[in-house]
Parts: C-alpha cells; structure tokens; sequence
C-alpha cells in the first residue's frame, strides 16, 4: 500500500478566500485539511476586476445599511474596500493556521475571480472554495466560482457551505475501480485522523459485494478505525444523495470519474456536507 500513499501525497491546499461566511467555513476546513494531511495551506483574495469595473460606471450606487442611503460608487472607493476585505482574509488565515499548526501563505491578486481561481489550482493538490447557499429557498446550493471550480478545475476540489465543519462520519464512494482506490484511500486517512467512522458506500452495478468487501478490508488496515459498508440502491446521483443524507455524512469523497457534470451540479444542489470531488 506504501506505493498508493505516495501518489496520495497532499503538499498543497489552496482556499479561495473573500468576505463571506462560507468563505470562513471553508477557510476552517482547509486548515483542518491540511493539519490532517500534513500540507501547506495557501490563501488567494481575488480583487474582482469586474467590480472595479462596475464601480467605474457614471450610474454605479452603494446601498448603505441601516440608513438604506445611497452613495455614488467610484474604482478608488471599491478598492480600498477591497483592500480592508483582503486584510481581513489575511488575519483570519494567520490566526486559524497559527491555532492548526500549520504552514501557510497569503496572495493577493486581480482578475476575474473564477478564473484566476482556476489559474492558482493548478498549482495546487486540493482546492477549497465556499458554497453558497440559497437561504430564501432553504435548499443548498453553489455559486458561479463553485460551480466553476467543481466543473473545471485542474485538481481536485473541496466545496464547503456557511456552518459546515468536517466531521465523521466520513464516507466515501467505492467500486473497486483504480479512481476510487485513491479517494478510499484518503478518506480513510481522514477518518483515521479524526478517530471516527468511515462509511464506503458501494454503487448497485459494481462487482460482487464479497469482493468490494475484501479489497476494502486489504486497502483500509487501520486497527482503530470503524468501517461500515453500504451498498447503495443504483449507480446513478439519486440514490448517493439519499444515502449521504442517511448516514448524516461529515464529509463526502468521490471521484470525478463517477458523475457526469450535470450530476455533480445535481448532488451539490441537493447536499449540504462538505464534499471532496477527487481527481
């Protein structure tokens, strides 16, 4: 198995950060991330040329709250607001690194957000990114920078919404092909960590359960952690999200390979646990 873990080394983890609470809740499930895998975590604040833009328009108006007073909008204004947020980033990435004991970094860059999110991914082994959710709806759901991030970014991807911490269960999706070994492999590490429960959840079209069984219990050979086996109702989206909602999962960890994107999108509209898209 020594030669596995070596591909499943995690050096890198980059967190998209800016305002927001879900910002904030992925920003403490990177850290944690990275205290479990021994990895760096490094920061990226985005100054959105596309509000630099806007702010530029003769038309563009602040709200102001509580007084619902209007104040004309100029680039100078939006960017020292967008400096105060990247300070604010900054603090809140030194702080919890600081609390994880974890190596960290912080960048500052301008661009179009998703875009250069995707840039910086490439030099990394994971990225997180907030989730936005739809609080009117009272349903999950993502936002373009997420959704963008799932779809295409060049490594794999944690997604994470406001109020949501990793925690176990941990379950992830298996069916004994090579793709899946990889994320088996590390959601065990990540249970193990957390001295919780790893939940393999299996497709109804995969091989026979007696074998599953067994390259899961030749691939998970901690002592001190509990694996529990679930074969799923089909092979298709629906029945992983009814799972996930069952076994009141702490973290999701899947392949790629498994979903086509319009699934992906599907599952991260209708789950609300932090989900770890392997590639």
């Amino acid at each position: 198995m020594s030669e596995q873990e070596d591909e499943l080394t995690i050096q890198r983890i980059l967190i998209g950060l800016d305002a927001s609470h879900h910002s904030v809740a992925a920003l403490h499930a990177a850290a944690k991330l990275a205290s479990s895998l021994g990895a760096e975590l490094h920061g990226l604040f985005v100054e959105d040329i596309n509000l630099l833009r806007v702010a530029g328009l003769p038309a563009a108006r602040e709200l102001q709250f509580p007084f619902a007073e209007q104040a004309r909008l100029n680039p100078g204004r939006m960017r020292r607001q967008l400096r105060a947020q990247a300070r604010q980033a900054h603090q809140a990435i030194s702080s919890i690194s600081k609390r994880e004991r974890i190596e960290w970094s912080f960048e500052v860059v301008r661009g179009d957000v998703s875009a250069k999110v995707l840039e910086e991914a490439a030099k990394a082994d994971i990225l997180c990114v907030g989730r936005v959710s739809r609080p009117v709806m009272h349903q999950p759901g993502i936002g373009s920078t997420a959704e963008a991030a799932a779809i295409d970014a060049p490594r794999s991807v944690l997604l994470i919404s406001r109020d949501k911490r990793i925690h176990s269960p941990i379950a992830v999706l298996y069916d004994g092909s090579p793709d899946t070994e990889q994320a088996l492999l590390l959601a065990s590490q990540l249970a193990q960590d957390m001295r919780g429960l790893l939940s393999v959840m299996v497709p109804d079209a995969s091989a026979p359960s007696e074998e599953i069984q067994k390259r899961i219990t030749e691939a998970v050979d901690a002592e001190d952690l509990i694996v529990r086996y679930r074969e799923l109702s089909g092979s298709g989206v629906m029945s992983l999200i009814d799972a996930v909602r069952t076994e009141g999962t702490g973290l999701l960890v899947f392949s790629s390979s498994f979903l086509p994107p319009d699934g992906v999108k599907k599952l991260l509209n209708e789950v609300d646990c932090p989900v770890l898209l392997m590639r």
